[in-house]
């Protein structure tokens, strides 16, 4: 019934502080039943359906210097900003009322002007929640675990838009060409319709115990390292669709517990995954199926583009471009499955030179960003291994359209 669970709202409205998700924590709380999402659900039909009822919740005028809209950078920055205008209030409780704005829907990432991207996780809970609902956690924590590798993005379907691949950028290393992968960045963030799905080992960041030798030849510290990546990301402006980490960035994770790429990414709201994203891109009304991983089991030195062949044929996506990075040689190869034509792609490095690796016996690379440019009016692929002629192609068809 449509009124069900009204009468244990009417039981606890008093307690109302006119936050409805803190009402429907309060009630999931309170009574065992239904999670806070579902209670936050049926208090909402309440109050559409019985606004007589509801009580009067005096506004914390506080809140109201909280803007609807933010893009200014990272919501610590928005706390640090008003702390500044109302001291009395700390920054870890500007912080936590933010976090209760973003929640409740009050104030929202401005929105991109060329695409939104949706990201298909589960809310966060507290530790107490946690507790008291262990076996809906542990049952939502099975499902999510498979829904974070999947995000949307729709973009206007108004042009061809171009999608750049670019991985194993290794900051800091003395042989990275660090000159062409700002040349890049730049070139993408500042070409319009383009847009970059980065992949991961965006540092050197050699920590473990087991590789002594590269780590006492890092010339750059980790931490600068760190602090170079932030600004290497920050050149593509706001093209960025999606980030996979590299192994070399989750290290960090192993030997100290925190993750400071996924923390910077969604400080910008950008979709992040330490493993491995489906992208389903739709330009317009036209569906494309992006399968990207850092690092996968099957590689083969022979045929590089083997791996995301295998990748599909397992069955783990049925993606139009499969992405696959951390061996450094460059790859952008067609095969056709179901009769369809899809896309291999292994972005190389911008680490140029490898001792370990002229020690095994592999030739030098150069470093590429492929980019494959998708239509709008139907699913058609270009994919080029050079981010320029990419480029060049995607902008003629674009002046073509605006004719």
């Amino acid at each position: 019934m449509a009124t069900e669970g009204y009468e244990v709202i009417r039981a606890y409205i008093h307690e109302w502080d006119g936050n409805d998700t803190h009402f429907g924590i309060l009630l999931s709380e309170r009574t065992g039943e239904r999670n806070p999402q579902g209670w936050r659900c049926v208090f909402q039909r309440f109050k559409i359906e019985c606004p007589e009822e509801l009580p009067i919740v005096e506004k914390d005028d506080l809140n109201e210097l909280i803007p609807s809209e933010w893009d200014g950078g990272s919501w610590a920055d928005l706390g640090r900003i008003l702390h500044q205008k109302r001291p009395e209030i700390s920054l870890e409780a500007w912080v936590k009322r933010i976090y209760a704005a973003r929640m409740s829907g009050k104030i929202v990432r401005k929105a991109n002007k060329d695409f939104i991207t949706t990201h298909l996780v589960g809310e966060k809970i507290t530790p107490n929640q946690l507790w008291n609902e262990i076996e809906f956690r542990t049952t939502r924590a099975i499902r999510n675990n498979e829904n974070a590798r999947w995000a949307d993005a729709h973009f206007n379907g108004k042009h061809y838009i171009g999608i750049a691949f670019a991985a194993d950028q290794h900051i800091g290393n003395p042989y990275t060409d660090h000159k062409r992968m700002r040349e890049d960045a730049q070139l993408i963030g500042t070409t319009p319709n383009c847009y970059a799905i980065l992949g991961g080992d965006f540092i050197d960041n050699f920590l473990p115990a087991d590789k002594p030798i590269p780590a006492a030849k890092q010339t750059t510290l980790p931490e600068v390292q760190w602090k170079m990546m932030r600004h290497y990301v920050e050149m593509f402006g706001e093209s960025i669709v999606a980030v996979v980490a590299g192994n070399h960035d989750q290290w960090t994770t192993r030997y100290a517990g925190i993750d400071p790429l996924g923390e910077f990414l969604g400080e910008r709201g950008t979709v992040y995954h330490s493993d491995e994203l489906n992208l389903r891109l739709f330009n317009g009304k036209q569906p494309y199926h992006v399968a990207i991983r850092h690092k996968r089991r099957g590689n083969s030195s022979v045929h590089p583009a083997r791996v995301v062949k295998k990748m599909w044929e397992d069955g783990e996506s049925d993606f139009d471009i499969g992405v696959v990075c951390h061996h450094h040689t460059p790859v952008t190869e067609p095969f056709t499955r179901h009769g369809v034509e899809r896309w291999a792609i292994r972005p190389g490095s911008y680490k140029v030179i490898d001792r370990y690796a002229e020690m095994l016996g592999f030739a030098r690379d150069r470093p590429t960003c492929p980019i494959a440019i998708l239509s709008p009016f139907e699913r058609d692929i270009h994919v080029f291994s050079d981010l320029r002629h990419g480029i060049l192609t995607l902008q003629t068809l674009n002046a073509e359209m605006d004719e």
